[in-house]
C-alpha cells in the first residue's frame, strides 16, 4: 500500500517529467558529472512547482520531510534535489550532531556544483549557526574526502554572508590552503571563489596570500578567479609583484 510520501513523491516527480519533456537528458551541460541526471526544468517553472508545493508540505512533520527529501536527493535528478532543498532548509536544527551521517549521505548524494552551492548558502549555513564546533570539524572532514563534491563544500560554505561575518575566515582560509594543488576544476573555482570572497572583508591578507600562490605555481584557475575583483593598475601590480 502506497503512503502519503509514496503519492507525494509520485506527484512531484510526474509535474517535473511533464515540464522537462519526455526525454530526460544524462547530465546538464553545466553539471560534468555523469550521475547528475535532469529533466530539462528551466528556473521560471522549478519556481512554480516549489510554490504549488508549499501547502502540501507545511503538513509533513520532520520525520516525512526528510524522509520524502532522501528519496528526491538520491533519485539522481537536479530538479528532485531542488525540491529537497526546500524542505531541508525548513528544519536545520533536525540536523544535530549525531545526524551528521544523514547530513553527509544529503550532501554526497547531489553529484553537482549547482546543488552542492544551493545546499551550501542554505541548509549548511543555518547548521553551522546552531552547531557550530561540531560542524566545523564535519567540514575538515570533508576537506580531505575522496568525494570531489564535499572538497567543495568545505571552502565553498565559507562565501557570501559566511565570508561577510568574518567569523570563520582561518578556518576558510585552511581549508582553502589543503586544496591549493587539488587536481578538480570543479573544486578549484570552489577555492577561487572562497578567496575572492574573502578577499573582499579581509583584503590584505587574502591578496597577499593568492599573489604567494602565484609565485609559487599554483593553478591560475584558483588564483584568477580569486582576483576577479581586483581591476585596473592594482590588478597588474598583483601580477607583477608575482610574476
Amino acid at each position: 500500500m502506497n503512503t502519503p510520501i509514496d503519492e507525494l513523491h509520485k506527484r512531484v516527480v510526474l509535474k517535473l517529467r511533464t515540464l522537462g519533456g519526455s526525454s530526460p537528458y544524462a547530465a546538464d551541460a553545466n553539471e560534468p558529472d555523469p550521475r547528475y541526471l535532469g529533466y530539462g526544468v528551466r528556473a521560471p517553472e522549478m519556481k512554480r512547482v516549489l510554490s504549488d508545493l508549499k501547502t502540501d508540505f507545511s503538513i509533513l512533520d520532520n520525520e516525512q520531510k526528510v524522509c520524502l527529501a532522501k528519496r528526491l536527493v538520491f533519485s539522481g535528478y537536479g530538479e528532485q534535489k531542488t525540491v529537497a532543498l526546500t524542505l531541508l532548509e525548513r528544519i536545520p536544527e533536525y540536523f544535530t550532531p549525531d545526524r551528521f551521517d544523514l547530513l553527509e549521505d544529503l550532501i554526497r548524494g547531489l553529484q553537482g556544483w549547482s546543488k552542492i552551492d544551493a545546499y551550501t548558502g542554505s541548509l549548511l549555513n543555518q547548521v553551522l549557526k546552531i552547531h557550530e564546533a561540531e560542524l566545523l570539524e564535519l567540514l575538515v572532514s570533508w576537506n580531505c574526502d575522496d568525494d570531489l563534491w564535499l572538497r567543495r563544500a568545505s571552502v565553498v560554505i565559507f562565501t557570501r554572508k559566511i565570508a561577510k561575518s568574518g567569523l570563520y575566515k582561518d578556518v576558510a582560509l585552511a581549508n582553502c590552503d589543503a586544496l591549493i594543488n587539488d587536481p578538480e576544476h570543479l573544486v578549484q573555482t570552489g577555492v577561487g571563489w572562497c578567496l575572492r570572497d574573502l578577499m573582499r572583508w579581509h583584503k590584505e591578507e587574502v591578496l597577499n596570500y593568492v599573489i604567494g600562490l602565484r609565485k609559487n605555481g599554483v593553478s591560475s584557475t584558483i588564483t584568477l578567479y580569486a582576483l576577479r575583483d581586483i581591476k585596473g593598475a592594482e590588478r597588474q601590480a598583483v601580477f607583477d609583484q608575482s610574476a
